[in-house]
């Protein structure tokens, strides 16, 4: 049977038939899915580079540091990077992350820069990966750089020695384009299926040198990041821009359609791993704003040291590392004391994955101490 296509379609466009479904990608239409009807829980945290906790949008310089919720950046003998959450993205969406070369490098071969999101084991269980019953992945994900060329990406498992990778082409500069690959399962390797570490990381590469390249669409030992034919050119070029758009990956045979859950419930998987008392679009250690969520305790009597108990929203994947900041300073490490108009040092016990506890000490006799906090529990 003839399919009707729409005439005209816009960039990254969604038709559906029956079971089947198309994504128009600026030139053609190209398989979304082919079981649209059942539902693939996307592994990936925060795929749509919406929630940007700790930076809001902030530019950092690229040294293996999260730039947003759920998105690392790293580059290794490759010249120097900022990076950060822009609101440049595809049609429907709304953010991307975006690499910028502020200092050329010449190319050698270990050479590598890369953008990257971890799977935490408890999550990937349904993979069975390293057995003889190993699940086939599915990935699709928008790119954009300002320079047309060949790109590297790949899957790696946790100790980084098995590599699934594989490239992509961007055919025109500034121009959103979209990407899907089927990944078979590994059914050698050594895979972490269960706990609350690093199972599987997704890596896209701007940049991968020779150390890095190797055979694509195929399971293969070591730590690769593309195969031969990169172009590199980002290396060379101050300036030049890489970002990642929307991105998914499931267990299913073939990629799944970008379905946005509610911002509610992906800021609630991004707390597990990463959580503020600041509102969300305030920076930490903003000294206004913030709403009203910082902590107080109100005393009297004689009173050395005073302290309370402080929830997290959401369960951290671990003991986190929790980090105090006057509201007044916004100075590390403080809480205010509003009573008597001082910062004072914040000591942290009972931390656990469900809470924290925190004290001051001071001789007031009258106390009301404020403070805000981040809760680190990430990969």
């Amino acid at each position: 049977m003839a399919l009707d296509f729409p005439n005209s379609p816009t960039l990254g466009q969604l038709f559906t038939s029956g079971a089947l479904s198309w994504r128009w990608d600026g030139a053609k239409w190209v398989a979304a899915s082919t079981l649209t009807g059942l539902y693939f829980p996307n592994k990936l945290v925060n795929p749509f580079m919406e929630i940007d906790q700790a930076n809001e949008g902030t530019s950092l310089t690229v040294s293996g540091n999260y730039i947003l919720d759920g998105v690392v950046c790293n580059s290794a003998v490759a010249g120097t990077y900022s990076a950060q959450r822009v609101t440049d993205a595809p049609p429907g969406f709304s953010n991307s992350v975006r690499i910028t070369n502020t200092a050329t490098a010449s190319l050698v071969a270990n050479s590598i820069v890369q953008i990257r999101k971890d799977i935490e084991a408890d999550d990937m269980i349904d993979t069975a990966f390293g057995t003889s019953s190993a699940q086939t992945l599915s990935v699709a994900f928008w790119a954009k750089s300002s320079l047309a060329g060949t790109y590297g990406a790949c899957l790696q498992n946790a100790v980084q020695n098995r590599s699934f990778a594989w490239n992509f082409t961007l055919t025109a500069a500034n121009t959103w384009q979209f990407f899907t690959q089927i990944v078979p399962g590994d059914v050698t390797g050594t895979w972490t299926l269960s706990g609350n570490g690093k199972s599987l990381i997704f890596f896209v590469n701007p940049v991968v040198g020779t150390t890095f390249q190797g055979t694509t669409g195929t399971w293969a030992a070591g730590a690769l990041g593309g195969g031969a034919g990169q172009t590199n050119t980002i290396l060379s070029t101050t300036g030049a821009t890489f970002q990642l758009g929307p991105c998914g990956l499931w267990v299913a045979p073939a990629p799944q359609p970008l379905l946005r859950t509610s911002i509610e419930a992906e800021l609630a998987r991004c707390q597990r791993y990463y959580e503020k008392s600041y509102d969300i679009g305030t920076a930490v250690g903003a000294t206004s704003g913030g709403g009203g969520s910082s902590e107080y305790i109100v005393g009297s009597g004689t009173i050395n040291n005073r302290g309370w108990a402080v929830p997290f929203k959401t369960t951290k994947r671990a003991v986190p590392s929790i980090t105090c900041y006057s509201p007044t300073t916004g100075a590390s490490g403080k809480i205010r004391d509003n009573q008597g108009a001082a910062d004072i040092t914040a000591n942290v016990n009972m931390t656990s994955a469900g809470n924290f506890g925190v004290y001051g000490t001071t001789a007031a006799t009258a106390i009301n101490m404020g403070m805000h906090w981040t809760a680190d529990a990430r990969l």
